[in-house]
């Protein structure tokens, strides 16, 4: 009479194995996926930030030009030219006739038109040696960008005014006037030019 094999069971320490072969490869699984996860969510937040840098500086950009643009449309500016007629904003024209570079600076001297029909008393002219406005850009920046929608005066190279007085319709009055610290350079400046003090007439009244 021949005898049936039973199948021999798993002893307690084959199974102990087992499970902690088991538990091992699932610690890498999920020693792998935390990786993998913490990579992404690292990828995601430098994106993100390099995204929102992107944003701040085509705020920025844009910030600035709107500031140029308006800077430009509100002012007046003449070069140091002589001999040329000049059109300001509103009828008036400078023409220069001396131009100097000397110890104390930048030294304009001419005329100030008016082609109104404006009597004009008690006449400042005032002007303004200043880089272009691209020049100044960090400065811009470093003072706070979008919160200088006009020019500071610690941009400027130098600044200076003289009285004219009265500058009659139709006419011309002479001026000169020595603007402090412009050098002579490579550097090309503007020179911003306006009005102060004055007071207006119309003609016949």
């Amino acid at each position: 009479m021949s005898s049936v094999a039973t199948p021999s069971q798993p002893s307690a320490d084959g199974l102990l194995i087992k499970l902690n072969k088991r538990t091992k490869r699932l610690s890498v699984v999920v020693i792998i996926l935390t990786l993998m996860f913490v990579a992404f969510s690292i990828c995601g937040l430098l994106l993100l930030r390099w995204k929102l840098k992107a944003i701040e500086k085509t705020q920025k950009d844009l910030a600035f030009d709107q500031f140029v643009a308006g800077y430009n449309a509100g002012q007046d500016f003449v070069q140091p030219t002589v001999n040329t007629i000049q059109f300001l904003r509103r009828g008036y024209s400078i023409t220069l006739d001396k131009v100097e570079y000397n110890q104390n600076g930048l030294l304009l001297g001419g005329q100030l038109g008016n082609a109104t029909q404006l009597w004009i008393s008690s006449l400042a002219l005032n002007f303004s040696a200043r880089p272009y406005p691209y020049k100044i850009r960090d400065k811009w920046d470093k003072d706070g960008a979008g919160f200088f929608p006009w020019w500071a005066d610690d941009w400027s190279i130098g600044n200076a005014q003289t009285t004219v007085g009265i500058l009659n319709p139709g006419g011309t009055t002479a001026f000169e006037v020595t603007i402090p610290n412009v050098k002579q350079t490579s550097d090309s400046i503007q020179i911003a030019v306006w009005f102060s003090g004055e007071r207006y007439q119309y003609l016949g009244k």
